[in-house]
């Protein structure tokens, strides 16, 4: 059932509010924007499926009350990005949430799975997989593209009680549940700080403090005129070109022209600007400097890194769950390089604390 009306969405949100768990997913196009243009929001009811169309739906605000209702538990596959683009869509912030990917980890070697494969090896069923590449602003949507969007809810609840039960004769439901519980937090769901987004640009360890500072803002000018103008990061200014400018710190127009996949448009639009923030980046106070990474090779810790994940990895096949539900390689490194004391640390507390307490990391 195809929802186009605000007042159709009413009458399927009361319906679903009324249910213990309802599923989701939502279908977008991602290309020459900052933000996914929603295209299609899927609601599963058992296998009852809706599709809310954003596109002609004029309130979202019943929604809203769907994603923000402490009653009713969302069910969704690798979640955080769905999420996130709903939270934006509905302007509500989404709490009780399954997340299927997550979740089977708990019960299994693997969290890893496409929605595709947790179906056919949890349910036996295959999914066609036609649609994956397709427009999903186009209007009529066709037969085809009804049937991909209502496949990926229409199984979930399912999916959920098969995992809860076998979480439950693993003897990790709890972990689950706790883990779980971290889509109730609103900050998980805020944008990067724009003057946060430099450490995320590959190559910002080679940098000195100064030229670290100049990579700093400039990418935080890049983050928010791509937000302001929607269009992609790159499409303001390729992670390259920062870089490269961060490096020369060029003071004046004509330099810019050998700055690497520096566009003359980007000069002829920003290259004043540009120019302007590496000027006060670098005369901004030394004290000011974010703090440059210590990227120097330590054997020792490595090899106890490598250890510490051997051990893990064996613990982890003991119990039937998915390693990679602890950490990853970077956040162990971290944390034994804080002697196991950093509580800030996704193993510093909580079930990961407690699966790591006889390991002697």
């Amino acid at each position: 059932m195809l929802i186009e009306k605000t007042e159709d969405l009413r009458k399927v949100v009361d319906k679903a509010l009324k249910a213990e768990a309802v599923a989701l997913d939502t279908e977008f196009v991602w290309e020459r924007t900052f933000y996914p243009d929603l295209g299609l929001i899927q609601l599963g009811i058992e296998r009852e499926c809706y599709l809310i169309d954003p596109l002609a739906v004029e309130d979202m605000s019943a929604f809203g009350e769907l994603l923000s209702s402490p009653h009713v538990t969302k069910i969704l596959h690798d979640a955080l990005q769905d999420l996130t683009i709903l939270k934006r869509a509905a302007g509500a912030a989404p709490v009780k949430i399954f997340d299927t990917r997550a979740a089977y980890g708990f019960c299994s070697d693997s969290s890893i799975l496409s929605l595709a494969a947790l179906i056919e090896k949890t349910i036996g069923i295959e999914l066609s997989k036609s649609e994956t590449r397709t427009n999903w602003l186009q209007r009529p949507l066709t037969s085809d593209q009804i049937d991909y969007a209502c496949d990926d809810v229409k199984y979930m609840c399912e999916i959920r009680r098969l995992t809860i039960e076998k979480c439950r004769e693993n003897g990790t439901l709890t972990w689950l549940e706790e883990d779980m519980s971290r889509y109730d937090n609103p900050d998980i769901y805020l944008e990067v700080d724009p003057m946060d987004y430099f450490r995320k640009i590959k190559g910002a360890n080679r940098l000195k403090a100064d030229q670290l500072a100049v990579l700093q803002h400039l990418a935080a000018w890049r983050e928010e005129t791509a937000r302001e103008k929607n269009r992609p990061r790159g499409h303001i200014l390729h992670n390259n070109a920062l870089l490269d400018l961060s490096w020369k710190t060029p003071e004046a127009l004509f330099e810019l022209k050998k700055i690497s996949k520096m566009h003359p448009n980007a000069i002829d639009k920003y290259g004043e600007t540009i120019l302007k923030i590496i000027k006060n980046a670098l005369n901004q106070p030394g004290s000011k400097y974010p703090e440059v990474l210590d990227t120097r090779f330590n054997k020792k810790l490595s090899e106890r890194t490598d250890a510490a994940l051997e051990k893990i990895n064996e613990k982890a096949v003991t119990i039937n769950i998915d390693p990679a539900l602890l950490c990853n390689k970077k956040e162990l490194r971290a944390f034994l390089e804080s002697n196991c004391t950093d509580v800030s640390s996704p193993l510093g507390s909580g079930w990961r604390q407690e699966f790591i307490s006889d390991l002697d990391l």
